[in-house]
């Protein structure tokens, strides 16, 4: 397989934990958020911080900030379930996007979206509308990780771990306002063995993932992958919530598998 196709397909898998490591704290969207992008930009950064280039980086890292409050404030308003797969609907905006930024879409790419948004759907049915705040949160999420995928596209560097260090360090910076006016929320164990699951797994697996492979994917291509989140938060969401998937979401999870594999169909 393409190993950039496949660098996002173990990162497509870390996002899975990200629900269930947000719904076992007791931290806010916005502490959770700060420090999860702040220590991860230290490490990625290797102690070699450029501010100037930090801050060339506030669009991105205003829309991953953006992307990550809301959803970790849908998930503290909804089901894991919907969160997640809500948060999904990413690629249809992708798809809406990305022409107005010059990025054209083939055919393959019209299908997988299409498929995958048909599996989100069928997931998300029937929706709970008894957590309608929380699922448009979740909505607004994705608008705004669409946007930032397609951005990111943009974004060179020789080295993709500098520009990550970069994106996750500006995004702690627009997340502090919103830590300093939520709190912190509950210190206990838990929440901080959440908050390390967070930022090794979804933040330095999964979202650099992302940064390392963009330029060489397409931001539709992203987005559709990043669809194994929903699956495997289900999967995950079962043993350690008892939140049991229905028919709908497991037939919805076979959908969107079947709509990556069409991406990833002549790139083994």
């Amino acid at each position: 397989m393409n190993k950039y196709y496949l660098i996002l397909v173990i990162g497509g898998i870390t996002f899975g934990t990200a629900a269930i490591f947000i719904r076992l704290s007791d931290l806010t969207p916005g502490m959770i958020a700060f420090f999860r992008f702040f220590i991860a930009g230290i490490i990625l950064s290797r102690g070699r911080i450029n501010l100037r280039k930090v801050l060339t980086q506030w669009k991105t890292g205003a829309l991953l900030s953006a992307h990550m409050i809301l959803f970790i404030a849908s998930v503290y308003r909804t089901t894991i379930i919907d969160s997640t797969v809500l948060v999904s609907t990413s690629p249809l905006f992708s798809l809406v996007l990305a022409p107005l930024a010059g990025i054209k879409n083939s055919r393959k790419d019209v299908i997988a979206g299409v498929v995958a948004f048909v599996g989100v759907l069928i997931m998300n049915f029937p929706l709970n509308e008894g957590y309608l705040v929380g699922n448009v949160l979740a909505i607004l999420s994705a608008l705004t990780i669409s946007m930032y995928t397609i951005l990111l596209s943009r974004v060179k560097d020789e080295d993709p771990l500098t520009p990550a260090a970069y994106i996750y360090l500006m995004s702690s910076v627009f997340s502090l306002p919103i830590m300093i006016l939520q709190g912190v929320g509950k210190i206990n164990f838990y929440s901080l063995l959440s908050l390390v699951g967070l930022i090794v797994f979804p933040t330095l697996i999964g979202h650099t993932s992302v940064v390392y492979s963009s330029g060489h994917v397409k931001p539709q291509h992203i987005e559709v992958i990043g669809l194994l989140e929903p699956v495997v938060a289900t999967v995950l969401a079962f043993p350690i919530f008892d939140q049991i998937p229905t028919l709908f979401e497991m037939l919805g999870g076979i959908v969107i598998i079947l709509s990556i594999l069409t991406l990833l169909w002549n790139r083994w």
